[in-house]
């Protein structure tokens, strides 16, 4: 294959292809039809003498080669972006860009609302996306540049990420206010004898206080009497109120669902750590301008010495 007729432009066609799964998909990010798309695709499987992606239930698989290619290929839009981008001031006022959020139930009970507050007034043309994946699947994303930007509480993220704490946030527990056995101050033995709800949402490190829970339990060799186990936040208040189970949530949670009638939040009873919230991004979107506004406007809002967390 000769570089020099090859259309550039198709290159972005792959691009679109490969991360969407789909030629209609790849088509509304371009700004192309569908049957664009598909013919672009016809001619990069010439180029290439490949089919590059096969039609399949789940989308457009890349094949081997398409694999192979992705890696540079992708590097090299990258940078062609980033060499453009750094070149235009970013002005948020009139931006449209779009930014994917990774984070908990809980993280857009806490950041979405003040956030969109401050884009409505000073960018209302940004959009914002969030998205659940797995702690394995996330830094992949990240990497990929398909997660802009990570917020909540994580341990996972290594070499290659940037890590800004925004605050520190505790656990405390959640109760019904009439509860049978709790009347005032909770105590150790209540706490370890009530059953529990266990909040352990899929986004974020939070298995790592249920282990601690876990690990009291063990030293004081009694068995944790677990009656329910949930992923999202929303809906604790009506779960708990009016029995007798008690669920250990963030405290940002707490205030978040501080209204909620039937519920009281207590101190947990024991030693329990603090964690760091934190907004974590990976080093390819770093020196985006932005990006960097986002991140700014984020720490304005939520990091502390500035406004509360909630």
């Amino acid at each position: 294959m000769n570089l020099n007729t090859l259309d550039l432009n198709l290159l972005l066609v792959f691009d679109a292809v490969l991360r969407t799964g789909s030629t209609t998909l790849a088509g509304e990010e371009l700004g192309l039809t569908q049957s664009a798309v598909s013919n672009g695709l016809r001619r990069l499987r010439a180029a290439f003498d490949d089919p590059l992606f096969i039609k399949t239930p789940q989308g457009m698989s890349p094949t081997p080669m398409a694999e192979r290619l992705a890696p540079s290929l992708q590097e090299g839009l990258d940078r062609i972006r980033q060499a453009i981008e750094d070149r235009e001031d970013f002005v948020p006022a009139a931006s449209q860009r779009q930014y994917v959020l990774y984070a908990s139930d809980t993280g857009q009970r806490v950041f979405l609302p003040r956030l969109l507050g401050r884009l409505r007034r000073e960018a209302p043309g940004v959009q914002l996306v969030t998205l659940q994946a797995s702690p394995r699947d996330a830094p992949r994303l990240m990497a990929a540049g398909e997660i802009d930007l990570a917020l909540g509480f994580f341990l996972h993220f290594q070499a290659g990420f940037y890590r800004q704490k925004l605050f520190s946030d505790h656990y405390v527990c959640m109760a019904a206010a009439d509860h049978p056995a709790i009347q005032g101050p909770m105590t150790l033995a209540q706490y370890m004898h009530a059953p529990h709800v266990v909040y352990r949402p899929a986004v974020g490190s939070h298995a790592f206080f249920e282990d601690v829970i876990d690990k009291l339990f063990s030293e004081h060799n009694l068995r944790r009497q677990v009656v329910l186990r949930v992923t999202h936040g929303l809906g604790l208040p009506e779960i708990i109120a009016g029995t007798d189970m008690l669920v250990a949530v963030p405290a940002s949670l707490a205030q978040a669902c501080a209204g909620s009638p039937g519920v009281r939040f207590l101190p947990l009873p024991f030693e329990a750590p603090l964690v760091d919230i934190t907004q974590q991004w990976h080093e390819r979107f770093h020196r985006d301008l932005g990006h960097a506004w986002l991140r700014r406007t984020i720490a304005e809002l939520f990091q502390e010495g500035g406004a509360p967390p909630a």
